[in-house]
């Protein structure tokens, strides 16, 4: 079917790279606060848990009360994990995000055996475990969420069942080993960012064209061999293609697949906008977005989970949620362009930043500035 068909061509070209991605950039963000308050002769660290703990809750409240689904916490959580390689030579930040990336990869460890495949049964018991671990959650919520006053019956059970979930989730990625398993591809592309931004790679772009075009192919090629087996495996395996018996069990296809097409991304967008001036000025409107990017995801939730799925029960699915979602993502463009011509943050951005520095930080632009 078509929307078969485009899933697959969208596993295969973007779906894994999107949470790499932001990682990397978020990974990058760290290294730029860490330059700015030593050029600043600043204290950083209890600066930054405490804008790390925001977010945190930032996300809390997202996955709790709005989507069921968040990333803002999880990064919260792992970005603790930077301020330890903080002042780490690039070199070794790069043999750690490798290290992270093969742990990440390897397959689960059955007690008593060498690595090797996951047991199907075991992966069975480990199912049952979680839902039967989610179920008593629920039928025990937290106190808090039933304490909320002037919510519905209904919206009052979803948010009782998300705070159940987002429990269980918490207690299995902290305290297990496959929980940290999971965390490895994010934490490897924060550890790439930070590197990336210790070198000031990004600082000066043209000066660092030939680094930019070979991490560009290096990555196309990785990124579309990984992804083609991960998500055509069933067809190359037909045809006698596979990756080798001893990596059976691994992740190595997929970890790979989104890792390198994520970096071929971002190498490719930065070199457009180096060196190609038509691009830059098909692309600058992109940094508005980006500017509120915290805003403009939470909008997303608000709108297609809130709105349309629990208010009107549309959930976006299918060809036909691509065409709005991506609709949307248009009218978040010409909106955020819109928006900095009179305001200096985005509306949580805002928040945020005055949370931060307890403060209220100036909000609107200087008249002369837009007129």
């Amino acid at each position: 079917s078509v929307s078969f068909a485009l899933s697959n061509l969208l596993r295969f070209l973007v779906s894994g790279s999107f949470v790499t991605t932001f990682s990397f950039l978020f990974g990058l963000g760290f290294a730029i606060q860490i330059i700015r308050a030593e050029e600043a002769k600043r204290t950083f660290i209890l600066r930054y848990l405490w804008r790390t703990l925001i977010l945190f809750f930032i996300g809390a409240i997202h996955i709790v009360f709005i989507s069921g689904f968040d990333i803002l916490h999880y990064y919260a959580m792992l970005a603790v994990l930077l301020l330890f390689v903080r002042r780490w030579r690039p070199s070794l930040i790069i043999a750690l995000a490798a290290a992270v990336l093969v742990f990440s990869m390897s397959p689960q460890v059955p007690e008593g055996h060498v690595w090797t495949r996951i047991n199907p049964e075991q992966v069975e018991v480990e199912r049952v475990g979680r839902q039967l671990s989610t179920a008593l959650a629920q039928a025990n919520p937290p106190a808090l969420c039933q304490m909320i006053p002037g919510l519905t019956d209904a919206y009052r059970g979803d948010v009782c069942r998300n705070a159940a979930e987002w429990r269980t989730w918490l207690t299995e990625q902290v305290a297990t080993v496959e929980g940290w398993k999971s965390a490895g591809g994010v934490l490897c592309m924060f550890l790439l960012g930070l590197y990336a931004g210790r070198r000031r790679i990004l600082r000066d772009t043209a000066q660092h064209t030939r680094f930019f075009i070979w991490v560009a192919a290096v990555g196309l090629v990785v990124g579309l061999a990984g992804n083609a087996l991960d998500v055509f495996g069933e067809f190359f395996t037909g045809k006698g293609i596979a990756l080798p018996k001893a990596l059976d069990g691994w992740s190595v296809a997929r970890s790979l697949g989104s890792i390198g097409l994520s970096l071929f991304y971002l190498s490719s967008v930065t070199l457009l906008f180096t060196h190609r001036r038509r691009a830059r000025q098909v692309l600058a409107p992109l940094a508005h977005v980006g500017r509120m990017g915290l805003t403009n995801y939470l909008m997303q939730s608000v709108v297609f989970a809130m709105l349309l799925g629990r208010g009107f029960g549309i959930w976006v699915e299918g060809w036909y949620g691509l065409l709005l979602l991506n609709s949307f993502f248009a009218v978040q463009i010409l909106y955020s362009y819109w928006w900095f011509r009179y305001f200096r943050f985005g509306p949580v951005e805002w928040v945020w930043r005055s949370l931060t520095w307890f403060r209220i930080q100036p909000m609107l632009l200087r008249r002369d500035t837009y007129e």
